[in-house]
């Protein structure tokens, strides 16, 4: 493809026209459909058939000529409107006309705001499909980038294939939502059927037409519609036009051009503006003489400047893409939870949304491998969760973290992220917005206990065990019990869990024996030690083994205070200890049974020296 010559060019539809003569392909490159030159010239009115029903729309006609001015026109149609008595389809009619005069002047949101009052009307056929087709026509002219209604979007789908306005309402339909490769096909149909219409609707139209034309390469289009650009003040050296001359410069090969182009439209305030100083941004990046610094700067200026459509979505995902580039996760983080809450429903939400969540566990496993400092772990902790607290995935992703913090040594900060997960699972489930299965806040509770007890904050986890931890669990229950028996084994408390448990896990089991032994149940401790003894063997706990003798010895189990006092000779260093051992072993296995007197005088002997270990009996 030829270039045209790399000196400034003078602003003007002709220089574009210019342009695009001398970067457009010679008359035998075009193919058949694109010859025809484009007219938008007023056409003539195409008169439909009365009494004959057709199942498409009619062919949208706004008469071009000479109109009254809009109030008096306006005037007359509103008082068409207040005609007491007139049926439906007249009142269908006047209403239609009056949307019909504000589509001629490009007033979109008046337009719309008539044609609501007949949504849900018994209307006829005929009327029913008017109103659709302005609804349509008025839809795709208003700015506010709202979503067609259900009977609009209908006319654009195969049952009106063969509606002859339709090529023109669905080329800029795929414009809007950014599929050219869909609109190309049919712009030229498109581009004749919008010579039909007022001029205030062609200067709406023609710069995404000619955008459309210019990105396809369909150059003599192209050139049709830039030659059209001499008939509107509004684009003649507008915003749009200097745009679209950058664009053309840019795909020539010219940057210095397209820079001098982009830079002439992007002081603007409209969107052709804003879309300039994005075109700007682009072609610094491509052209690899702006830094990605730089570039996330004015991406974010650009980003407060302008909101609320779907160039603002195009705006933050771009944003976000280049702090991921920069390495800047919770940066980029952060404008994805910005679109997500801003633009909801939407298709890029649900994009930004994937892609947050993939942010998050590159971000959450670098925080949990150690591979970002602690300090710096909490402060992106603490950022995100201003935005994603509601978010399941950022649930799972706080629990990572306060896991990370509890196997530091950081308690403190592990016990209140597993309180405020669990107080933000109680909501979002309230609120039907996370499927977690009710294990979870078991999971969390029990999580936060286990912090708490590394913490020695004790009144703290005793409110928590006292406020209940239920679930059906069978594992989670286990530890229930066991965090349960720590706590009353730290506090020296009496338990209240004397029942249920025999599978219990062993925690559990030595606090139940020790509180029947506070309780000086000597028989039911005995009892209680010897299933610890069964399942431990000589590896029981030698504050356990004293207890145990202890239990022994006052429930009258004289045999098995005998026993334990072989079993366990070194079980402590502690003074008296042996002395207790060998008064009470000295040739028991030949004396064995001894008579009770005999055994009781031995015990007593030994009681005194018993007694002087009170502090080790009781010990934990």
């Amino acid at each position: 493809m030829a270039r045209y010559p790399s000196w400034r060019l003078r602003a003007g539809a002709g220089t574009l026209l210019l342009l695009l003569v001398v970067a457009g392909p010679s008359q035998a490159e075009h193919p058949p459909h694109m010859t025809p030159a484009v007219d938008l010239r007023p056409q003539g009115p195409e008169r439909i058939r009365p009494g004959v029903f057709s199942p498409d729309p009619p062919e949208l006609y706004l008469f071009q000529s000479v109109r009254p001015p809009f109030l008096e026109e306006r005037r007359k149609l509103i008082a068409r409107l207040r005609v007491p008595g007139q049926g439906v389809a007249a009142q269908a009619r006047a209403v239609t006309d009056l949307a019909e005069l504000h589509l001629a002047h490009a007033m979109a949101p008046e337009g719309l705001s008539l044609l609501a009052s007949l949504q849900g009307a018994d209307l006829p056929p005929a009327h029913r499909l008017r109103a659709a087709a302005l609804e349509l026509a008025l839809g795709l002219v208003d700015r506010r980038d709202r979503p067609l209604t259900d009977r609009a979007a209908a006319l654009l789908g195969p049952a009106h294939v063969g509606w002859a306005d339709q090529p023109l309402f669905l080329a800029l339909w795929h414009l809007r939502h950014g599929e050219i490769d869909q609109a190309a096909p049919i712009l030229p149909d498109a581009v004749q059927r919008l010579a039909r219409f007022p001029r205030a609707v062609q200067a709406r139209f023609l710069p995404e037409l000619l955008e459309c034309a210019v990105t396809s390469r369909q150059w003599r289009l192209a050139r049709d519609l830039a030659a059209a650009f001499d008939s509107y003040p509004a684009l003649r050296d507008g915003t749009a036009y200097h745009l679209l001359l950058g664009r053309v410069a840019e795909q020539n090969g010219d940057l210095l051009g397209a820079f001098d182009s982009y830079a002439r439209a992007m002081d603007g305030r409209d969107l052709w503006a804003h879309r300039a100083r994005r075109a700007m941004v682009d072609l610094g990046l491509r052209s690899e003489t702006l830094p990605v610094a730089e570039a996330i700067t004015l991406y974010t200026q650009e980003s407060r400047m302008w909101r609320g459509d779907g160039q603002e979505r195009q705006v933050l995902d771009a944003l976000a893409t280049l702090q991921m580039i920069d390495g800047r996760t919770v940066e980029a983080l952060e404008t994805y939870g910005r679109l997500i809450a801003t633009h909801p429903g939407t298709a890029q939400s649900r994009a930004a949304t994937q892609k947050a969540h993939r942010l998050m566990e590159v971000l959450y496993a670098d925080g949990a491998a150690g591979r970002m400092p602690l300090g710096a772990f909490m402060a992106a902790h603490r950022r995100a969760e201003r935005i994603f607290r509601f978010d399941p995935v950022f649930s799972r992703m706080g629990e990572v973290f306060a896991d990370t913090f509890l196997a530091a040594g950081a308690t403190g900060v592990a016990a209140r992220e597993y309180s405020v997960l669990t107080d933000y699972l109680i909501v979002t489930q309230d609120l039907g917005l996370d499927p977690s299965p009710p294990e979870r806040m078991a999971g969390l509770k029990l999580k936060e206990a286990q912090a708490l007890l590394n913490g020695g904050r004790f009144a703290e986890l005793g409110q928590l065990l006292a406020s209940g931890i239920t679930t059906d669990s069978p594992g989670l229950h286990r530890q229930h019990q066991t965090l349960a028996a720590r706590y009353f084994e730290e506090t020296g408390q009496r338990p209240d869990i004397l029942t249920d448990v025999a599978d219990a896990p062993l925690p559990v089991q030595r606090v139940r024996a020790r509180s029947l032994f506070e309780q000086a149940d000597w028989a039911a401790a005995r009892d209680a030690y010897v299933v610890l003894w069964d399942q431990q063997g000589v590896a029981m706990a030698p504050q356990d083994a004293i207890k145990l003798l202890l239990a022994a010895y006052r429930s009258g189990d004289l045999a098995l205070t005998a026993r334990t006092a072989t079993a366990f000779p070194d079980v402590t260093d502690l003074p008296g200890w042996a002395e207790i051992a060998q008064g009470l072993t000295t040739q028991a296995p030949d004396l064995w049974p001894l008579s009770e007197d005999l055994a009781r005088a031995r015990m007593d002997n030994a009681r005194q020296a018993l007694d002087r270990l009170p502090d080790a009996a009781a010990r934990p």
